[in-house]
Parts: C-alpha cells; structure tokens; sequence
C-alpha cells in the first residue's frame, strides 16, 4: 500500500466557516486543476462545475445522489469496508438517473461506489464501465438503451434489467436477476462471475453467454437457460434437486452441483458481507476454460474490493484559519501497489 499525504491550503471567503475535524470531500479535476467540495452535497456540488471528460475523486462517506448527464470518471473509497487498505466505502444516496446525450463522447466510469437504492438510464447509454461497485438495482425507463457497458468486480443485489437491443458484459461479478425485455436482440456476456436468478420459467436473459460462471436458481420449479444461450465450463445450482440449468444446452464441460459442493458459505441469500469463496475441493474441482477456478476468483482477474486509483481515506480540516483567510487541509490517500 502506498500512502500519499497531501497539504492543501485553501482560501476561504469568511475565517468564520468551520469544519468537522474529518471532512466529505470531493475533488475535481479539470484541465490540471483541481478544486475541492465539502460536505453531503460535495459530489453534486462538483458534478455541476464539471466538464465532460472530468474525474471526480469521492472519500469515503454519504453523499447525495445526482443526474448524471456528463461523461465523467467518479471514483469512490470503495464499496465495503477493505481492511486491507484501511478504508471504509463511498456511499451515494438517493436514486439517480443515467441521461447522457448521444452527442457527449466521453465515456462515464464508476469505480469504487456503494449505492443501495436504483439507477434507471433513460436515453441511449454507450460505452459505460463500472468497476468495483456495489449497486442494488439497474433498470431502464423510455429509450434507456445500454450498449457495450462494462461491468468488473462489480455486485448487483437484487435486478438489472436491460432495454431490447442493448449489450452487457460482466466479468468477476456477482449479478441478481439479469433480465431482457422481450423483443429486439439483446446480450448479455458473463465470464467468471456468479449469477443469482430466482423467478420461475426458464432462466432467460435475452441471447446469454456464460464462460466460467455458477449459476444460481433459487426456485422450486424446473428452470433452465434458454436454447439460445451459450454455456462452457459452468458449474449449475437448483434449489430443485432434478432440475438441470444446462438441459438445453448441452455440453460436457457443464455441471451440476448442490451448494454445499461449491461454496464454503453462501446458500443463496444474497448480503453484502458474503464472499462467495468456493471451498478447497471446488477450487481443484471445478475450472473455468484458462484452467483457474470457476466463479468470480477465477481467470486472470480474480475478485477484489480494492479500487484501483487512489482513494481518499482521510480529510483533517484546521479547526479555524489563518489571519490571512486560509485554511489548511491535510489528506491521506491510499492506493494499492
């Protein structure tokens, strides 16, 4: 871990305003330029003097949701508690909408958020990525149409519903409940990830391909994936002890297991403490095409909650400032190696 201490001195309008001893704190970065916003409303005081293809650097902390229109970089603290850094998470409240106008050509990235309640994209959505984030739900409403949106490292609790004619790609992830709406074409593309889908009726998520995956269905019903869907190297889960997920598409590089044969912890309740960790004789067991374990640990980019930019941890702001009207800021930030 590499820990960067930065001194900042700030001119203030009056010496009468005051702050906690431990600060939110957004950043933004503008052509070189970086300024600085205080408080639960800093991420949309920050996103408002934002110009597109800007970073905005959160620290950890509650900060009110906001619209994103922008083509911008937000990086949190994290999504959950890293004892191996020392952070705790960036949490953003609030529902927020994805509205990006076609014309923006800058790319929206989301690394290292914690945010519980929904995002709903409502215009055409290109070229997104999230990295290790947390959400509990991502849907759509109009022409909220996703293409080629990116999502590593990332946990979704309950739903992502995606519009026809959109494309997702999900790499060492936990997703709850991916669905298409019916008609049009649809993708969506896991590799080493997990994915949880409880409603009855077939396991269908538009035109699916699964590399590397456990599968997870929660129902007491027959439930399988669609004709249509690609499967290799997947290990299969059902609550249903005949049921086969793979029955449809059959291949011999598919299994199907009981939990208790593949995870040390997990029976399919979703929280977010759970690490989905495959027990010792799993990991030999069941192995993903490139030959390293199946599920979100596998392949060449195993499972972490650490974010990979630096993260601000702490912010002591002086108690008063200066005779001259400046007050001093210092701010730790922490990054891996």
């Amino acid at each position: 871990m590499k820990k960067l201490f930065l001194s900042l001195v700030a001119a203030m309008v009056s010496a009468t305003v005051m702050f906690a001893q431990s600060s939110l704190l957004a950043t933004l970065s503008h052509d070189g330029t970086i300024s600085t916003f205080y408080g639960a409303d800093a991420l949309k005081d920050a996103y408002n003097a934002a110009k597109n293809g800007d970073v905005i650097t959160l620290s950890s902390g509650s900060f009110n949701a906001v619209d994103i229109a922008k083509g911008l970089t937000i990086r949190g603290a994290g999504m959950g508690i890293d004892t191996l850094y020392n952070s705790e998470p960036t949490v953003i409240m609030g529902n927020f909408e994805i509205k990006i106008p076609n014309t923006v050509t800058s790319r929206l990235t989301l690394e290292g958020i914690y945010h519980n309640h929904t995002i709903r994209v409502t215009t055409p959505f290109k070229n997104g990525t999230f990295l290790k984030d947390r959400f509990r739900e991502i849907s759509y409403i109009d022409e909220g149409i996703v293409t080629n949106l990116t999502m590593i490292h990332c946990k979704v609790a309950e739903l992502i519903s995606i519009n026809k004619n959109s494309s997702v790609s999900c790499v060492n992830s936990f997703i709850k409940d991916p669905t298409v709406l019916s008609g049009g074409t649809s993708n969506f593309e896991f590799l080493n990830c997990i994915i949880e889908k409880n409603d009855l009726g077939p396991l269908y998520v538009g035109e699916p391909s699964f590399k590397n995956c456990i599968l997870v269905t929660t129902s007491l019903s027959e439930n399988y994936l669609s004709p249509s869907s690609v499967a290799y190297n997947c290990v299969g889960i059902s609550e249903k002890s005949d049921n086969n997920i793979f029955k449809q598409t059959p291949n011999t590089t598919n299994v199907m297991k009981k939990y208790t044969d593949v995870f040390k912890t997990f029976r399919g309740t979703y929280n977010d403490d759970e690490t989905f960790e495959l027990t010792e004789t799993a990991k030999r067991r069941y192995k993903g095409i490139d030959g390293t374990q199946v599920g979100i640990y596998g392949g060449n980019m195993p499972f972490s909650i650490t974010p990979t930019n630096p993260q601000i941890t702490k912010c002591n702001v002086a108690a008063k400032s200066t005779a001259d009207g400046k007050l001093s800021v210092d701010i730790e930030v922490n990054s891996a190696e």
